[in-house]
């Protein structure tokens, strides 16, 4: 079958990880050589990093857990100043469909940039290393901030390269204050942040968004709003910031009874979002979605735990 004739998912899909002009312009290989290799590099980089840091770490899955959970520190913070301060914009031209925002580019362009951070978080800390190498790594990363300006791939609004460095050390510092609590043993209040944090990456970046939302399966209201990205987002927080202390808090529970009820409290959530249209599922696909959602929550929350081990 002619890929014209492709049905709309799949286009979505080759044109987000493929890059494939169903447009009919020619523009993709420039766009790959003038911006997407930079973020690649950069991706190859940040995994070199992680798998370097856990392999030679003594609890490799406590190690990756916790790089879970420093992912989450930064795109919290970053997502927030990128989306409602407008503090700057990413242009790694990955996702070019027309299906699309094109602000789920941007959006790209920051999961790069802060999986980066937290993988030179986590070697600096799991490593030992001292504060001058804090000092170095933060300036190499100025550096290059500075460099994907110069080639046209991130530009800054009110955002100044000397807040990154500022951000940069302290992002360190409360990396090493969080491995050295780890180390020593979780209070389980402590616990539960932790897995908050890991959540952003597991569940929100990888599921919301990943596959609900780039798949077009189900969307936040982008119109209760004047601005449709705060719109949005804004609703994001609200569910994530409502549902995943739930969830944790029932997944931690021992009697199932306690966790039939979160499930039903995060289903109610579900379905008040829908019929007052704030949460927009595919026709047909409320239920199925619906229940998929509570499911991948309560796994994400697994997940973590078993890389964890338990709180201490």
């Amino acid at each position: 079958m002619p890929v014209f004739c492709a049905p709309k998912m799949v286009r979505i899909v080759l044109l987000c990880f493929c890059n494939i002009p169903f447009m009919g312009k020619g523009t993709v290989m420039s766009h790959f050589w003038s911006n997407t290799i930079w973020y690649l590099l950069l991706g190859a980089a940040t995994a070199f990093q992680v798998v370097y840091t856990v392999y030679v770490s003594e609890n490799r899955c406590r190690t990756f857990a916790f790089y879970l959970t420093l992912v989450g520190l930064p795109l919290y913070f970053e997502t927030f100043i990128l989306i409602f301060l407008d503090a700057y914009v990413y242009y790694p031209k990955i996702i070019q469909s027309p299906d699309l925002d094109p602000f789920n580019d941007a959006l790209v362009g920051n999961l790069f940039s802060q999986t980066a951070v937290a993988a030179s978080a986590l070697f600096l800390t799991v490593r030992q290393k001292p504060f001058s190498w804090y000092a170095v790594i933060a300036f190499l990363y100025c550096v290059m901030e500075e460099l994907f300006k110069a080639l046209g791939i991130y530009s800054q609004h009110w955002w100044r390269t000397w807040m990154t460095f500022i951000g940069l050390l302290l992002m360190f510092a409360i990396a090493k204050w969080m491995y050295s609590r780890l180390v020593r043993g979780l209070r389980t209040i402590y616990y539960y942040g932790y897995i908050l944090l890991g959540m952003f990456p597991v569940c929100t970046i990888l599921f919301l968004w990943g596959v609900l939302d780039l798949f077009g399966l189900m969307r936040f209201n982008a119109t209760l709003l004047s601005n449709p990205k705060i719109s949005r987002y804004g609703l994001y927080i609200v569910f994530f910031s409502i549902s995943y202390p739930i969830m944790v808090w029932g997944y931690l529970r021992k009697h199932w009874v306690w966790k039939a009820a979160v499930f039903a409290v995060i289903g109610a959530m579900i379905y008040v979002g829908h019929i007052c249209h704030l949460l927009i599922f595919r026709e047909g696909l409320f239920i199925p979605v619906g229940i998929l959602m509570i499911i991948w929550m309560y796994a994400s929350v697994w997940i973590l735990d078993r890389l964890y081990e338990g709180p201490s």
